[in-house]
């Protein structure tokens, strides 16, 4: 439903309220739902602001369905948003609330965004996520996911502490990385990302911060047992052989990006930008540019392109270096050297060796490079002094 934003000031609450719960028939197909179930897209809209939430239907069981689209509406302040559109002056503030839904199966998770006038009356953003076991309606927390809760959050907080602390802005107000907000996090495909509260860590663009973590990195910590939530959503890595191993890297690779990372080779570096917000001006090393996105998919992940313009309008995608990645087995910060050859071949393509003198350039420690050649690809991978797993590379 699109309104002319014309005399909204003489809407009724009650009418508008009333509008926003027609549901407009734009759903997101479930995968692998036993029974149907649709994520219909419930719509207000007025102009440029809109409200945009999500609601289950189809479900066998109307009960978990209704308490489920209740807690949406609930926990994500619909009721408010919606009340506070239909107060807004044309050319004034304005508000916009979107959402993405993962589901898998029968497990369920939503990532609200406002973006425009809170509550206060003031212009912020906030995320509110919530997660759904479909079968039983109950909320998932972190003890659906982790053998030990407490031992994966402490873990957790320390990786964000090492990667994050030194890249935070001087210039941020809130910059509180922990505690972790373990009771707002979104899962997907990917891996679970946390949002934090506004005023605990917000970036430079007014977005609340997020840290995700890949399944990959987090498989120490999983519960294995086949029907709990990381088996139902496919997060575990499988026990494979070198062989495998090494034929689903050349897979990967042959695709044109790496596990877990919404960009591939090719990709628009505007879009990217659009998309992903870019709060930095790149950084330079040889040849080059090394873009670091905000969203935090890209915690750690360098994408690559040009430096032949000032600006970067018609720059495409033309490498990603990921500091944190398990790549079917080969992990940063845990394989060796010898490790990685043994999969891959003892003998890369080319060996370069990045001295003191080289490996400051491209922001790397001192170490060494194996570039494997995959098709018409090129993998590389870095090891520091201590023969360790520092970063995977990715170019044509």
């Amino acid at each position: 439903m699109h309104v002319k934003p014309l005399g909204l000031r003489s809407v009724s609450i009650l009418i508008l309220l009333c509008a926003s719960f027609l549901i407009i028939p734009v759903s997101i197909k479930a995968e692998e739902a036993l029974p149907p179930i649709t994520i219909d897209d419930v719509q207000t809209d007025f102009g440029d602001n809109y409200v945009h939430y999500p609601q289950l239907s189809g479900m066998d069981d109307l009960a978990i369905q209704t308490a489920i689209n209740n807690t949406i509406v609930e926990e994500a302040n619909i009721a408010q948003r919606l009340t506070t559109l239909s107060t807004l002056q044309p050319g004034g503030t304005g508000l916009q609330v979107s959402y993405t839904a993962y589901q898998q199966g029968m497990l369920l998770s939503v990532l609200i965004d406002a973006n425009g006038v809170m509550a206060n009356l003031r212009k912020g953003q906030e995320y509110t996520a919530l997660s759904f076991d479909l079968r039983t309606g109950n909320r998932i927390t972190l003890s659906d996911f982790f053998v030990s809760p407490d031992e994966a959050l402490a873990w957790m907080e320390q990786q964000i502490s090492d990667s994050l602390e030194d890249e935070l802005s001087s210039y941020l107000m809130y910059a509180e990385l922990t505690p972790l907000p373990e009771d707002n996090f979104y899962f997907d495909q990917k891996g679970i990302t946390f949002y934090y509260p506004n005023k605990q860590f917000s970036l430079l663009s007014g977005y609340s911060g997020a840290v995700q973590f890949q399944y990959g990195e987090l498989q120490p910590l999983l519960i294995t047992e086949a029907d709990a939530v990381p088996a139902r959503l496919d997060a575990l890595l499988p026990q494979q052989s070198d062989t495998d191993i090494k034929a689903a890297i050349e897979a990967i690779v042959s695709k044109g990006t790496l596990p877990y990372l919404p960009v591939h080779l090719g990709d628009s570096i505007p879009e990217l930008i659009d998309q992903f917000r870019l709060p930095n001006t790149p950084d330079q090393f040889p040849g080059g540019r090394y873009f670091q996105f905000e969203d935090a998919a890209f915690r750690q992940v360098l994408i690559l392109s040009d430096a032949l313009t000032a600006d970067y309008d018609a720059s495409i995608v033309e490498g990603i270096q990921a500091r944190r990645m398990n790549l079917y087995g080969i992990q940063t910060g845990v394989t060796t050297q010898s490790q990685w050859r043994k999969i891959l071949g003892e003998t890369p393509g080319t060996v370069v060796a990045y001295d003191s003198a080289i490996a400051p350039d491209y922001g790397l420690p001192v170490g060494t490079a194996d570039y494997y050649s995959i098709g018409d690809k090129q993998l590389m991978l870095y090891a520091d002094e201590d023969g360790v797993l520092y970063a995977i590379q990715l170019k044509n």
